[in-house]
Formats: C-alpha cells, structure tokens, sequence
C-alpha cells in the first residue's frame, strides 16, 4: 500500500456516503499543514483535512471555512471571485500507514489562476499595478462583508486573538509566552472597528486570473477583528506589501494602522517560527540558519510593534 491510495481510499469512503465523484487518478494541486487538494478534473477540487495540522482544532476550521463559504460563495465578494460550497461532511479511512487520518472534506467549485506567489511581475511597474489592484480589492472585500456580517452566520473570533491563545500554549520557551501575553494586551487595547477577515491572505490563497481577475481560497482561518490585519503574511514582500497598502487606502479612504499591522505581522513570524521547524520538529530543527532567520524576524516585527523582545 502507498501513498497514492489515499485517492482509492477517499474515493471509496465518499461514495459509501452518496458522493459521488469521478474515479482517481487526480491531479494533486498543493499540500498544507492540515491537508492536500485534488483537482477532481470536472469543474471541481476535493480538500481533504488530516486530525493533525498545525494550530487549533481541523474540526474547527473545517466549520469556520463551510460557515464563511455558505455566506459568501459562488459568485464574486468584493474584488474577488469566490469559491461554491459542493458539499462537506466527515471522513474515516481504514487504518493505513502511509496516509495520515483525516478529519472531513470538502468540495468545492474550482477557481481558475496562477497562485499569487507565481503571478507576481518581474517588473517594478508590473507589481506596483498588482500590488494596488489586490489593496484595492480588499479594502472592497471588507467593505462588502460588513453588510453581511450580521445577518449572516460568519465566523465572529477574532482570527489574531485566536492565534495569540494558541500560540501562548503550544509554544515553550517563557519568553515567547510573555510576548504572547503583552500581544494580546496591546490587541485588546485597540480601538479599530472590526471586519470580516478572510485571516490568512497570503501567496498561496489568492488566485490571480489572466484576465486578472482575483480569487480567494481556504477560509479556515477566517473571522471578525482589526482590518489591516489581513496584510500581516507580507512583512518579508515589502515591494508587494507597500503596493497593497496604496491600493487599500486609495479604496478605504483610510490611512493604514502600522499598529495594528505590526502587532498582526508578528503574531504571524510566531506562528511561522512555530510551523517552519525551530519549535516544532522540521526543516529548522536541521538548519540553525533558518531558525535564527525565523527568531529575527519575531524580533523585527515586535520592535517595530514596540514591543520589548
């Protein structure tokens, strides 16, 4: 038994369940902390989500990315086009070794595009117009959402406080729990008007079409805080980053809250120097560079926060 099976076995468990879905083999798309997405080759991708990831519950965000779906999708929110919901449900596989256990799936309307990390243009001009275009979008998304937010059953945690919550328990060493504690002293100190946040905007989550359209994907992180917390994945793109900021606030009509930016930017070099393997076994558990590299940006990220490291 390999690898591979997990198509034939998932195959299988879905069709015991009444869903139907064209026969394996199918094309792989990306792999994630919590799961793998397949390219179903009729119009739609099957996400399959494992009983261990990264941070959290995989019921949870399976919950808080159908909620958010439902709310949302199938059509365009925002500057972007949004994935439908086909269906979702639990998932047990025979026991096997090579595929680790999975906790549900779902199944969604394909959205076609390059991955914004590979759309990105070689030119100064090229991602200073892509980069205004995404802002924009945004500050649109959140926008729109607003009319949403409370007739419909989104997600309410704030996604920074959840992550600050889980952070402080999984990780450690005293000194990041402290850092822990003061992020979320000073987040609850602040005084933004919430939105909805897609929480996890990132290289990987937006889908850049030919025609130049936007996509947005994985809404597992999604909920409701501070807005310019959604740009806090591009501290290490500031070509990218600064373009986004302009397009945000020329759409907005507001100034972006540096605060509020840092303060989200290193909850986020936290979290990736708990997944990218100096605290958890990894990569960086191999490589002492990528470690520190990992550290500094924590500590580059809380200095210009004003926190003290």
């Amino acid at each position: 038994m390999t690898l591979a099976n997990i198509e034939d076995l998932t195959h299988a468990a879905l069709e015991a369940q009444g869903m139907m879905l064209p026969p394996p083999p199918w094309n792989e798309l990306g792999e994630g902390l919590w799961g793998i997405v397949f390219d179903l080759g009729d119009g739609s991708v099957l996400k399959l989500v494992r009983k261990r990831g990264g941070l959290g519950s995989p019921a949870a965000l399976i919950h808080r990315e159908v909620a958010a779906i439902k709310a949302l999708g199938g059509g365009r929110c925002g500057g972007f086009d949004m994935p439908e919901l086909l269906g979702h449900g639990d998932i047990d596989l025979p026991a096997n070794p090579f595929v680790a256990p999975l906790e549900g799936w779902l199944r969604l309307s394909k959205l076609n595009g390059r991955r914004l990390g590979d759309a990105i243009p070689p030119t100064p001009d090229g991602r200073q117009r892509l980069g205004e275009t995404l802002g924009a979008a945004l500050a649109d998304f959140h926008n729109d959402t607003k009319a949403l937010s409370d007739a419909a059953d989104l997600p309410q945690q704030d996604p920074i406080l959840r992550a600050v919550g889980e952070l402080r328990e999984a990780l450690p060493k005293p000194e990041d729990k402290a850092l822990c504690d003061h992020l979320k002293e000073r987040w609850t100190s602040l005084t933004s008007s919430p939105v909805f946040l897609h929480g996890d905007v990132n290289l990987s989550n937006v889908l850049v079409g030919e025609d130049g359209r936007f996509g947005l994907l994985d809404f597992a992180e999604c909920g409701m805080g501070a807005p310019h917390a959604e740009f806090r994945h591009f501290e290490e793109r500031p070509e990218i980053r600064d373009a986004m900021f302009m397009g945000y606030q020329a759409a907005s009509g507001e100034p972006i809250d540096l605060d509020v930016y840092y303060l989200a930017a290193t909850v986020n070099a936290l979290g990736t120097l708990y997944h990218g393997g100096s605290v958890q076994p990894g990569v960086a558990a191999n490589d002492p560079r990528k470690g520190m590299r990992l550290r500094g940006m924590v500590r580059h990220c809380a200095s210009k926060a004003g926190l003290e490291v």
